[in-house]
C-alpha cells in the first residue's frame, strides 16, 4: 500500500515535551503565518516553496541559524539573501534590503537586513518569504522553526 508523507508540528504537545527546533524565527516578535509551504508535485511544478510570515516594512530580518551568507542580490525584482548552514540546509529570505555580504559568517539571530516593500508576496501588506533547501529539494521551513516529526500515513 503506498504511503504519503505528512507532517505534524506537535501543536498539541506541551512546550516542555516538543522536540527542540533547530531554527529561530526570522522576525520578532514571532509572526503570524500568512501562507504555508505547498510542495510541488514535480520540481518545476506549481507550489509555494516556502512560508510567508507577516511583518512590516523596515522590520529587521534575522538569520534563523548560524551559517555563511551564500547569496545577496536581486531575483525577480526582489532583494534576496541566502544563508548556508553547516547541516547543508540553505535558508532564503525575500524581499530584504540586505546589510550583509556574501562570505560573511552570521550567528543565529544576526540581522541580515530589513523587510522591503518591493516584491512582497502580500501586497498591500508586507511579509517575509522564508525558504529552506537541501540541495535542490525544497523543505517546509515550519518544521525547522517549530520542531515536529514526520509520520507516514496510508494514502486514501
Amino acid at each position: 500500500m503506498p504511503y504519503a508523507e505528512t507532517t505534524h508540528v506537535g501543536a498539541t504537545r506541551p512546550a516542555a515535551t516538543r522536540p527542540r527546533s533547530p531554527w529561530a524565527w526570522p522576525l520578532s516578535p514571532q509572526p503570524s503565518i500568512v501562507r504555508r509551504f505547498i510542495a510541488p508535485e514535480r520540481r518545476w511544478g506549481p507550489g509555494h516553496r516556502g512560508v510567508d510570515l507577516a511583518g512590516h516594512v523596515g522590520q529587521p530580518v534575522h538569520a534563523v541559524a548560524a551559517g555563511t551568507v551564500s547569496h545577496v542580490g536581486v531575483v525577480a525584482g526582489r532583494g534576496t539573501v541566502s544563508v548556508l548552514h553547516p547541516c547543508g540546509i540553505r535558508s532564503t529570505y525575500e524581499p530584504v534590503d540586505p546589510s550583509v555580504r556574501v562570505g560573511q559568517f552570521v550567528a543565529q539571530g544576526a540581522t541580515l537586513g530589513v523587510l522591503a516593500a518591493a516584491g512582497s508576496h502580500c501586497v498591500p501588506a508586507a511579509c517575509l518569504h522564508l525558504g529552506a533547501l537541501r540541495g535542490q529539494s525544497y523543505l517546509d521551513p515550519l518544521l525547522l522553526l517549530v520542531g515536529g516529526r514526520v509520520r507516514l500515513l496510508p494514502m486514501g
